[in-house]
């Protein structure tokens, strides 16, 4: 069983706003000449759903990386990828959970960091996961070629599967964006949700936000919505360390994320209670990954010639 926390568990995660001149002492203070070991670890995710509590979702990953590092851990809310790219790069964030897409824009402009790992939904499977196209029922809407013309819903133009493979989708169909009139959620389930309820006539989300979150939660029916459209499989969204840290923290960062960071190790060490509650964004857990791993999404950004994608050129 973990040992006591040296925090009170509201301190260890308070969610500190992540505006970066309002920080207070950078992450990297407590530097040497063999790297940073800082006494408290900052920790930067956005939330993929507006509702969902990000503490209490990452409440056991934080236990387990305290008692692994013998460190503070505090955990930073993010509006945005943008946000938590900028926060690495200014040392402001030692762990930063990525999209595929913004992992890409912070590796490729320089960001000091290391990928580590990826989720999986079920122990065993490979890394990845797929966006989908959604509109409502009965609206005619069936292919992306029935999109011109009209209001579409998108997540964040740092997002993978909310934005990037779909705009490549769309290229495909022989769609730009003056076919159409862009709109930007913010959330997955809020992209998602707007086609619900009319706000927009289709809308690009996570295949599990679009079939089974919002379902399962009761926000939307399991027939209100069609999906008239999937990507390829998108490599799983990483997590990575920065790369100033010491060779002993990083390891030990690297093996506490790669083989403890999953529903079964959670559990088995009294972090969570078992079930739902020891399931990180629905998943397993995570597994290794490496750079050579996101060529793809790489390839798609060529595809796109994005703009999000020329910033880490």
């Amino acid at each position: 069983m973990p040992s006591t926390p040296r925090l009170p568990r509201a301190a260890v995660l308070a969610l500190l706003p992540l505006v970066l001149a309002a920080c207070g002492s950078s992450a990297a203070e407590d530097s040497s000449a063999d790297g940073r070991d800082p006494d408290t670890l900052v920790l930067a995710a956005i939330p993929s759903e507006e509702s969902t509590a990000l503490a209490q979702r990452y409440e056991p990953i934080i236990q387990m990386l305290e008692e692994e590092t013998g460190k503070n851990v505090e955990l930073q809310q993010a509006t945005n990828y943008a946000a938590v790219i900028e926060a690495q790069r200014a040392g402001k964030a030692d762990i930063a959970f990525y999209g595929p897409l913004s992992y890409i824009v912070a590796k490729d402009s320089g960001v000091g960091l290391e990928i580590v790992a990826a989720p999986v939904a079920e122990q065993g499977d490979e890394p990845g996961y797929r966006s989908v196209g959604v509109s409502r029922a009965g609206s005619g809407i069936d292919s992306m070629d029935d999109l011109a013309g009209g209001e579409v819903c998108f997540v964040d133009e740092n997002s993978t599967s909310g934005y990037l493979y779909p705009a490549a989708g769309l290229i495909a169909a022989g769609l730009g964006e003056g076919d159409y009139a862009r709109i930007t959620a913010g959330g997955h389930d809020a992209s998602v949700l707007s086609v619900a309820d009319g706000q927009c006539d289709a809308g690009f989300a996570t295949e599990d936000m679009a079939t089974r979150q919002l379902v399962e939660s009761g926000q939307i029916g399991a027939d209100d919505l069609t999906v008239f459209w999937e990507s390829a499989m998108i490599p799983g969204s990483p997590v990575a360390i920065s790369d100033d840290l010491t060779d002993e923290l990083r390891q030990t960062l690297t093996d506490a994320l790669q083989n403890k960071t999953n529903a079964d190790h959670l559990e088995a060490q009294g972090y969570c209670a078992g079930g739902e509650d020891c399931l990180i964004e629905g998943n397993w857990g995570y597994v290794p990954v490496s750079d050579a791993d996101y060529a793809s999404v790489r390839d798609v950004c060529a595809t796109t010639r994005n703009e999000q994608c020329e910033a880490g050129s």
